[in-house]
């Protein structure tokens, strides 16, 4: 990771953690998507094991527990998992929650059934696109889902807002906007897609993907996670 990729995160941690502290931040905290919802029903009575990247507040980690999954929500920034926790407090066999860095998770290969990503991937830069999949795809068994959400180009901080390429750095955060021919380019090695859906609530707009790992889909050479430990993973998100 380049000293500019470095520089970016740093900005987009002190964001998020801003955002946690106050709660004011725009993006819900209750209830599931559509694309969620419409898998658990498909799911029901299937259980499992699923990690939530870039859990936030864990609604979505939530809704899986209560669906019969063994669950886990990872996140960089400690005062999302705090909230998390006093949110999911007492519900029964609900979440576990970890911190860590989408860049070196402390998973092995093959371990979840599902991924869920609602708000990460879109916030990586395309030139780390690499190192997110290669965290990522191998954790999924064979035959398991990704379930993805992220911005679409269509998508307007304002509605007023123009752009001429599919990244910006707002509000001291990097986001990137997606295609729908982003997702067989970027995915299609190692995924089958199912799903491509998209939600709009006014001027945002999100592309919701589902898809599914072919067997024997590995992306070669992952590195290796050991020097960061196996709880709490710290560095750039």
């Amino acid at each position: 990771m380049n000293d500019r990729s470095t520089g970016i995160y740093r900005a987009q941690r002190a964001y998020f953690s801003r955002a946690y502290e106050t709660g004011r931040h725009g993006w819900p905290i209750v209830g599931v998507s559509p694309m969620v919802a419409r898998f658990l029903r498909s799911a029901k009575g299937r259980g499992g094991r699923a990690l939530d990247i870039g859990c936030g507040e864990g609604r979505h980690c939530a809704a899986f527990a209560q669906a019969g999954f063994q669950t886990v929500g990872v996140d960089l920034e400690p005062k999302a998992l705090a909230r998390a926790r006093a949110e999911r407090d007492g519900t029964a066999a609900g979440p576990r929650f970890l911190q860590a860095n989408v860049f070196a998770l402390p998973f092995s290969a093959d371990t979840f059934d599902v991924v869920v990503d609602y708000g990460c991937l879109h916030h990586v830069r395309r030139t780390d696109t690499r190192q997110y999949l290669e965290q990522v795809v191998p954790l999924l068994k064979p035959g398991g889902y990704y379930l993805l959400s992220c911005f679409s180009t269509k998508f307007k901080h304002h509605p007023g807002e123009r752009r001429t390429r599919n990244w910006l750095v707002h509000a001291g955060h990097y986001d990137r906007f997606f295609r729908r021919a982003d997702f067989p380019a970027i995915f299609g090695r190692w995924f089958d897609i199912a799903d491509l859906t998209e939600d709009r609530e006014g001027s945002y707009v999100f592309h919701n993907v589902l898809m599914r790992k072919r067997p024997g889909m590995m992306v070669a050479n992952r590195p290796s996670n050991r020097r960061h430990g196996t709880r709490t993973v710290r560095g750039s998100a």
